[in-house]
């Protein structure tokens, strides 16, 4: 580049050349001198600039062929049959070079998950260096003292804060790894045919025009319950959903919690949950909008929306797939939870999460942090989740809210109760919503005493004493 140098310089460049190959030969070292960096391509500046002096990087610890074992409820080993695939394929053998270790996935049962890291932990053999649990193991894991602090492995990470301060669950450690939220896991499946032969706006009009609420929806889902034939029994209705995950979803939908991680209660009992909790009682008892189910609240409610019977289904994105996909015939879509009356957007409950974790005793964890880091497709992660919202939703508007391209929805962090034996308490109630035994209020007061006492069980680590 010296080359670029007027030629009424050459004097100059002369000198500088013999300068530079005297500090060669002075160095008393086979390596070449360093580039000379170039000079500031102006008309008075005609200097070289100062050499910089490039620092080496510290080489990637050598875990002498260790295996790295990932735990996850499913095998999750990139099979290279897609391009995200590919790109995992491709970490995993970078990670594999770079520190001398080879990536193993396990599958290990779900429910086992929790008590085979605990026993492992206490044979002082953790069975998997990263595992992958749902916050309802977390709690109890980490109040029992089976899982590893990372706030010390997490000072340079690529993780946004906020996603690192949500996996402090409620405490001021950090025990879960997690890359990134996606935006908008449960919303609204809703079938447009019903709406269109009925002459009536569907949700997604309405959310258009800024009226999916909380009263559109009742007032849709009551004109959207018919009794087609006159037999006197209801062949469609607008709703239907079981009642443990209508309860979680309203409460979110009005701003409420089911738990405050920070004070430590529980808050079912609050005024925005109590709201959704009358007013799921009414859809029920009073509206009898939402079609009963015939004995499998898990599998009936979205059976029923595949038969294309049903109006509106609130739901998750993961049922899609094996639920939805293949068995609705008719034209569909996907839109937000409404608004309650006290809600200013539209929310999501965060109820449950999963994590990694690394368990108590497994060596060199702040290596496994990066290892887990670098594993992660951190640069392609929201076009990989579009490209496959694109295989499981029906069009490019019911992509966009899954995306929350409008940035309307908003994480209800602080319910993650999983675990904490609070939703088993509210649960027990809204069963009986169903059949219209108890009110809201005289339910509410029945349990929530029992449900801070088993929050109170989970973080003072008894549960786990036992093992």
């Amino acid at each position: 580049m010296l080359k670029k140098m007027m030629s009424n310089k050459v004097m100059l460049f002369v000198l500088f050349s013999a300068l530079i190959m005297l500090l060669s030969a002075c160095s008393g070292s086979d390596k070449p001198a360093e580039p000379v960096a170039k000079p500031a391509e102006t008309e008075t500046n005609t200097a070289p600039a100062k050499e910089e002096v490039k620092e080496e990087a510290t080489p990637a610890p050598d875990l002498n062929g260790r295996v790295i074992r990932i735990s996850h409820w499913w095998d999750a080993t990139p099979k290279g049959d897609s391009e995200s695939d590919e790109l995992a394929r491709e970490r995993i053998k970078m990670v594999e070079e770079k520190y001398n270790v080879k990536i193993k996935y396990l599958n290990t049962e779900y429910w086992s998950t929790s008590e085979k890291l605990s026993s492992s932990v206490l044979a002082n053999e953790p069975f998997a260096e990263i595992v992958r649990i749902p916050d309802g193991f977390i709690w109890g894991l980490m109040q029992g003292g089976f899982l590893t602090p990372l706030d010390d492995y997490l000072k340079d990470t690529r993780v946004e804060k906020d996603v690192v301060d949500s996996m402090r669950f409620g405490g001021d450690k950090v025990y879960g790894l997690e890359s990134w939220y996606t935006p908008n896991e449960s919303g609204m499946f809703y079938n447009k045919r019903i709406f269109k032969e009925a002459g009536l706006k569907d949700p997604q009009q309405l959310m258009d025009e800024d009226k999916w609420n909380w009263n559109t929806m009742l007032d849709a889902a009551k004109k959207l319950t018919v009794d087609g034939n006159g037999d006197g029994k209801m062949d469609q209705y607008g709703l239907a959903g079981a009642h443990y995950v209508l309860s979680e979803m309203l409460i979110a939908s009005n701003g409420g919690k089911l738990y405050d991680e920070q004070t430590g209660k529980v808050t079912f009992n609050s005024p925005e949950a109590m709201e959704a909790l009358n007013f799921l009682h009414s859809l029920y008892n009073e509206h009898k909008v939402i079609k009963a189910n015939g004995g499998n609240d898990w599998e009936d409610p979205a059976k029923y929306f595949g038969e294309g019977t049903i109006a509106m289904y609130p739901g998750g994105l993961w049922e899609i797939e094996g639920r939805i996909v293949d068995k609705l015939k008719d034209e569909w879509g996907y839109v937000y939870m409404p608004k309650g009356p006290q809600a200013k957007t539209y929310h999501e409950p965060f109820g449950q999460t999963a994590a990694y974790v690394i368990p108590k005793g497994v060596k060199d964890a702040d290596v496994i942090v990066k290892i887990w880091e670098e594993l992660q497709d951190f640069d392609n992660w929201q076009d990989n989740r579009r490209l496959s919202l694109e295989n499981i939703l029906p069009d490019e508007t019911s992509i966009a809210n899954a995306m929350n391209d409008d940035g309307k929805v908003q994480r209800l962090f602080g319910g993650r109760f999983g675990g904490l034996g609070i939703k088993e308490q509210l649960d027990s109630v809204t069963e009986k919503f169903v059949k219209g035994e108890v009110t809201p209020s005289t339910g509410v007061a029945q349990v929530i005493a029992p449900a801070q006492a088993a929050v109170k069980k989970v973080l003072s680590g008894e549960q786990d004493k036992k093992k």
